[in-house]
């Protein structure tokens, strides 16, 4: 991963916003998370939305751990005057890829029904208003994943742009799925014994929603390493984007970005999703963005960043179109 900037790693990145913290639904008696950030200088009139989900290998990873949440995506909010709202999930193994797919199906209900509700109830007298016509879904490695899986899944022009950054879409792959060297993060291989232990110490029916790093990177990292993630992950054909993207009728404006030396998410998943994604859909605008660097390059980028900047205006005018 790239060297984290300063800023990328401070609570001080989300300074800007009011942040309120609810649950959109309850498992077995346990919450599962969501956090609304409003910036502090809203601008009147009805806001954009932008929907994102944290990464982690689909194993670790919180709504607002600093470090997984994009700089840049925070600025962009703030720059529209848009309201932010990132998702906790049930992660693996302790879950499967279905029950992760049923919470985003879930979580996105609540947005639509209630959201609204939910920012009246904290400030009767000054909720601001949500503009559903203007949503824009994001999230970086596996919650690129889960932003592109929104863009699959929910109802046909409901989402109006995606984002995905270093996303982690081709699950199937040989790299998730098979046991060979990978130094991840700089982490050296870890045993197989590790996630075997982890499996038989779990109990029943364990729900695991958010997990703050480094609490069970190196569950994830050994899950990766050892080639286990579709064994977790589970075998419906939903749960891989590479294929579905063939067969639905429709997909909003998409951004990628990925590093070109990423190897803990390899650019080459973007780049078989995105010629999936022209063969079907070859009028629907698509960017695939590659630069230098590694899984985290742009973590010290911001709006004024050169290289950044068409692709931010790219994506941003299907956004508020």
């Amino acid at each position: 991963m790239a060297a984290p900037s300063d800023i990328a790693m401070s609570p001080a990145k989300f300074d800007p916003f009011h942040i309120h913290t609810t649950s959109y639904k309850i498992v077995n008696g346990h919450p599962i998370g969501v956090d609304v950030l409003i910036p502090k200088e809203l601008k009147s009139g009805k806001r954009p939305l932008l929907v994102r989900f944290h990464g982690g290998y689909l194993v670790t990873g919180a709504s607002l751990f600093p470090l997984f949440f994009t700089n840049w995506i925070l600025e962009l909010a703030t720059s529209q005057s848009a309201i932010v709202v990132s998702a906790d999930y049930r992660l693996l193994p302790e879950a499967n890829g279905n029950d992760i797919l049923a919470d985003i199906a879930d979580f996105w209900k609540w947005v639509r029904e209630d959201l609204q509700p939910y920012l009246k109830a904290i400030s009767p007298e000054s909720a601001p208003e949500v503009d559903f016509d203007h949503i824009v879904t994001n999230g970086e490695s596996a919650g690129g994943y889960l932003a592109v899986q929104s863009a699959l899944t929910q109802s046909v022009g409901s989402i109006k742009a995606v984002i995905g950054i270093y996303p982690q879409l081709d699950v199937g792959d040989d790299y998730y799925n098979k046991s060979f060297t990978k130094l991840l993060f700089g982490i050296p291989m870890l045993p197989n014994e590790l996630v075997d232990t982890h499996a038989a110490s779990t109990a029943p029916g364990a729900i695991v929603t958010s997990a703050t790093p480094p609490s069970r990177v190196d569950l994830a990292c050994a899950i990766v390493q050892n080639g286990r993630l579709v064994e977790f992950l589970g075998s419906d054909k939903a749960l891989f984007p590479v294929e579905v993207v063939g067969k639905v009728d429709s997909m909003p404006p998409l951004l990628i970005l990925h590093g070109k030396e990423d190897s803990a998410v390899p650019v080459v998943g973007s780049e078989r999703f995105v010629e999936a994604f022209k063969k079907k859909h070859p009028s629907t605008p698509v960017k695939l963005s590659l630069h230098t660097g590694v899984h985290g390059f742009d973590s010290g980028a911001t709006l004024e960043t050169e290289w950044l900047k068409e692709d931010v205006d790219f994506i941003t005018k299907y956004w508020l179109a």
